[in-house]
């Protein structure tokens, strides 16, 4: 290492180290970097998941959801939609959302969710005291930097709604996105970027048990409907299997 020597002749004493927050680069990364999906098979498959699982959900797959993404030019409503399909938040839990719910802890930047219901219109304050909270992190910077422009933009208290709309507003817009697009072979609501965004996070290997913590499901039983999406193509799971 070359130390550059000061005007004085003495060296410079180092820069002491950060006690309390330390910046110390990450050790190790999750065992899953990269995958191969074949997304116009799996958008081809989809009827038949939808029409043999009966409980299975409406999704859309990636390619899908960034065309809508792209097409929707509103700020709120893109904001809105982009929180929903990368963190999983329902509706009810992004339109409770505050400037205060955003947090950078110098390591991640984070979004705090309120586990809500859903429930017609916004949430009420009692139903935000008894709720319980997750941190789903935001590692998107283009998204991160956007949620920033949005709260330095609007003025908001720290304690103000950055949403003022009611759900039904939201899918009304989301119906009506649809329609521009040129229609959807599925129903399309608020609650879609929720299951896509579960999908997404199977398609990619990561654990069925975070995904439900992430979810804010209390029970991973009620994540495992997701799995569907991974075993109704069995083409892939039988490749390679001989049985003659």
């Amino acid at each position: 290492m070359v130390r550059i020597q000061d005007s004085r002749g003495a060296f410079p004493a180092p820069r002491p180290k950060r006690l309390f927050y330390p910046n110390e680069p990450r050790l190790e990364s999750f065992p899953i970097q990269h995958v191969q999906i074949d997304w116009q098979r799996l958008i081809a498959k989809r009827a038949m998941v939808l029409d043999t699982v009966d409980t299975m959900p409406a999704y859309l797959l990636k390619p899908e959801t960034l065309g809508l993404l792209d097409a929707e030019k509103h700020p709120t409503y893109r904001l809105i939609l982009d929180l929903m399909w990368t963190t999983g938040a329902r509706i009810s839990e992004v339109l409770a959302l505050t400037p205060c719910h955003f947090i950078d802890d110098g390591y991640d930047f984070l979004v705090v969710l309120r586990t809500l219901k859903q429930r017609p219109g916004r949430p009420t304050n009692a139903q935000l005291a008894r709720s319980p909270k997750r941190a789903i992190p935001i590692v998107d910077p283009l998204l991160i930097d956007r949620i920033q422009s949005y709260l330095y933009a609007g003025h908001f208290r720290k304690d103000e709604r950055i949403f003022t709309m009611a759900r039904q507003t939201v899918n009304r817009h989301i119906h009506d996105l649809v329609g521009r697009v040129g229609g959807a072979p599925i129903n399309i609501t608020c609650h879609t970027f929720r299951h896509s965004f579960a999908i997404h996070l199977l398609l990619h290997g990561r654990p069925l048990k975070i995904i439900s913590q992430l979810l804010g499901h209390k029970s991973i039983e009620s994540t495992e409907i997701y799995t569907n999406v991974l075993t109704a193509d069995g083409g892939h799971f039988l490749d390679g299997v001989d049985f003659h």
